[in-house]
């Protein structure tokens, strides 16, 4: 019987040590110069995490960057600027030669690292004083939120439910359909999201195409696409004009902002085609202005 008192005592012990435990970490996260430093596994097949204390003054911004990009050797950090909460920063050419794990891994290390310092939110790359580009496609813009499904993962593709909104075969419309979708880590989920729309139902696995129809024009480019404050700029080519006659244009807009919404981290959505505003798209007035989600154009909707 003593043994297991003992026993149980044994185990509500470790219990309390497991809470107590858990309890430090965030109170060490809590302290002045204290921060979760992660870095790439030593298989080179994920991140691992350890405490960091920065011997920098804490208040010293510039000086706790530093230190902190001191960690990543792979790299060769040229400089830095940090303004309105988005820290810039300059690596040589030679971060070009990292192979495509090591690049995405190393990028996901720093900027969960670096978003921890006060007055950081945002980061962006740049290679030889130009925007960091990867397959042809600039990064644009990160935040911590860009690589939540990162860390602890096997291999680097994820699969998750996505919800997309699609125009009605009327055109006068929209249908949501949810659908799950596999996902290269190294592509942010929100342009993947407005890449899925832009391919149209018809290049998506289990999609009932019989009441559904695609949206976006055909041929139109995502020129880029970054988050900040809840909102996501995209910037579409040319081709985004083009809009299909059967298709009214406040229905494109709605399914990529709907789309997007769907995202905890995406409250409006603004436009700008190669780089301009415009005050309007097609027959749609106050283009010029963010957008914020309209479900009242949706009837009905799908499973995938």
């Amino acid at each position: 019987m003593n043994i297991i008192k003992q026993g149980g005592l044994f185990l509500i012990l470790l219990c309390v040590a497991g809470v107590l435990s858990g309890c430090e970490d965030n109170v060490y996260n809590q302290q002045a110069g204290a921060f979760t430093l992660y870095q790439m596994a030593d298989d080179g097949m994920g991140l691992k995490q350890s405490k960091y204390k920065t011997v920098a003054d804490g208040d010293d911004t510039v000086e706790v960057v530093t230190e902190l990009l001191d960690n990543y050797k792979l790299v060769d950090v040229k400089e830095f600027e940090i303004k309105e909460k988005q820290l810039s920063i300059f690596f040589s050419s030679a971060y070009y030669n990292l192979n495509s794990i090591d690049e995405v891994l190393l990028r996901a290390a720093i900027v969960k690292t670096l978003c921890q310092v006060d007055g950081v939110e945002y980061i962006e790359f740049f290679v030889d004083d130009a925007s960091l580009v990867i397959d042809g496609t600039p990064v644009g813009v990160m935040s911590e939120l860009s690589f939540l499904d990162s860390v602890g993962g096997n291999g680097y593709t994820r699969s998750k439910y996505a919800t997309l909104f699609f125009s009605d075969l009327s055109g006068m419309g929209m249908k949501e359909v949810t659908v799950p979708l596999t996902y290269d880590m190294t592509v942010p989920f929100a342009r993947l999201l407005v890449e899925q729309l832009i391919s149209g139902p018809e290049e998506i696995e289990g999609v009932n195409t019989s009441d559904v129809r695609q949206t976006i024009p055909e041929g139109t480019i995502v020129n880029s696409l970054t988050l900040r404050d809840n909102v996501c700029y995209i910037d579409f080519s040319k081709q985004f004009l083009d809009i299909q006659a059967e298709v009214k244009s406040e229905i494109v807009i709605y399914s990529i902002v709907n789309t997007l919404c769907e995202l905890s981290e995406v409250n409006r959505v603004q436009f700008t085609v190669d780089g301009e505003q415009r005050e309007r798209y097609g027959d749609l007035e106050g283009f010029d202005v963010p957008f914020e989600r309209n479900l009242d154009l949706v009837s009905g909707g799908s499973k995938g």
